[in-house]
């Protein structure tokens, strides 16, 4: 392929140069020969010299095309966006050419105390194309944390007051989809506490499930909306920071979550079955981190390959569907300047733009003294694994 778009750019420019050559009269041959001839430029001195300005042209405009079409190694990372204020982004959806971040997601910072934003990127350019403002955030501190999108344009956001929002992106009508979240079990690491919602997902019936990382808590709301149930809590999923990134696998079979750090400070990724009422022995560990690694976000890739952010070792790790590691990644993001790459700090989240085979990743930032809060990428090679909403799979991405 690769070499093909080369033969293909090298015909464009020869077809650049001909066209050029033309108004000096000739054949094709002649004119090829004479552009590239010593002893034509010393005769026509004025006239080769223009030629060979133009023959150079072209052939730069042909190594340019061949080297757009090399393929971008696995791993590679570039910046995409700046995320501004009030920074500590963590949610990433991607939906009909754009792509949504949401923040902040942290506590005691001077983003609190305004309405939470989310901003919308295009996502071939990165350049910022909206805000969305969220409405009756009651405080005192703001916050939201993941947001997921339908199949239809909806956005759902988790905020930290207590409730999830569904957003029409396109009217910007916001509506309260499911509450109240609130504190119903007492955790062995944290004292009493607000709830702390982190990540949600669909099932193919249009149920959501919400991880609670504070509360050792998986919630389950109903197609439609309402009341959340807790669904699944307790000391074997606790630890200092408990349940985190989640998602329904692509058969819409089990539940895939993290812990963060559990009792020993390692995270794992465990499943359970989507039945209505798991029990702990239906808990299975799916893979384990090195103590301080801190998984968060992940994503299936359609390849099958599970791609998860490490919060605390500020890396991106690829499992196999056997839960092996396959490959771990560690940046920095290229960025205009070659001498200041994007040092990535506690990526948090992760969707695919699948035209580009790439993830896109949110620097959250929120763990480092000098904090750099952008969007950045890594080509792996892969698109989005299937996903679900109210009404069952997506076909938007």
């Amino acid at each position: 392929m690769v070499k093909a778009l080369g033969a293909e750019a090298y015909g464009v420019a020869k077809v650049m140069l001909l066209d050029a050559l033309k108004e000096l009269g000739g054949s094709d041959q002649e004119r090829l020969s004479q552009s590239f001839s010593w002893n034509h430029y010393t005769r026509e001195g004025h006239k080769s010299m223009k030629l060979q300005t133009l023959a150079a042209a072209a052939l730069l405009a042909a190594s340019t095309l061949t080297a757009l079409a090399q393929p971008r190694p696995l791993g590679d990372s570039r910046f995409v966006a700046s995320v501004p204020f009030p920074g500590y982004p963590e949610g990433m959806a991607v939906y009909d050419g754009r792509f949504y971040v949401s923040g902040p997601a942290a506590f005691g910072v001077p983003g609190n105390f305004q309405p939470s934003p989310i901003f919308v990127y295009d996502v071939k350019t990165g350049a910022m194309v909206d805000t969305i403002t969220i409405q009756g955030q009651t405080g005192p501190l703001n916050a939201i944390s993941c947001i997921a999108f339908d199949g239809d344009g909806n956005l759902f956001v988790l905020d930290e007051s207590g409730r999830m929002l569904k957003i029409d992106v396109e009217t910007k009508q916001q509506t309260t989809y499911a509450a109240p979240f609130y504190p119903n079990y007492q955790s062995a690491f944290n004292p009493p506490a607000p709830i702390l919602l982190n990540d949600l997902a669909f099932d193919k019936k249009g149920n959501i499930y919400v991880t609670d990382s504070f509360e050792a808590t998986i919630w389950r709301v109903p197609p439609g909306g309402g009341a959340p149930q807790v669904w699944f809590q307790g000391a074997s999923i606790d630890g200092p920071f408990g349940p985190n990134g989640v998602r329904v696998d692509p058969n819409s079979k089990l539940l895939y979550f993290d812990v963060t750090f559990n009792a020993m400070g390692k995270g794992v990724i465990y499943t359970l079955p989507l039945v209505d009422h798991p029990t702990v022995a239906d808990l299975k560990m799916f893979h384990t981190f090195e103590a301080g690694a801190g998984p968060d976000g992940f994503t299936f890739g359609k390849s099958g390959n599970l791609y998860v952010c490490l919060a605390g070792s500020s890396q991106i790790a690829v499992l196999d569907a056997a839960g092996n590691e396959v490959a771990r990644y560690s940046g920095p993001a290229q960025t205009p300047n070659p001498a200041q790459p994007l040092i990535w700090q506690n990526p948090a989240n992760i969707a695919f733009d699948d035209a580009r085979k790439r993830i896109l990743v949110t620097n959250h930032a929120s763990l480092v003294p000098n904090p750099v809060f952008a969007v950045f990428d890594v080509y792996v090679n892969d698109q989005a694994g299937k996903l679900f909403g109210p009404d069952g799979e997506r076909d938007d991405h």
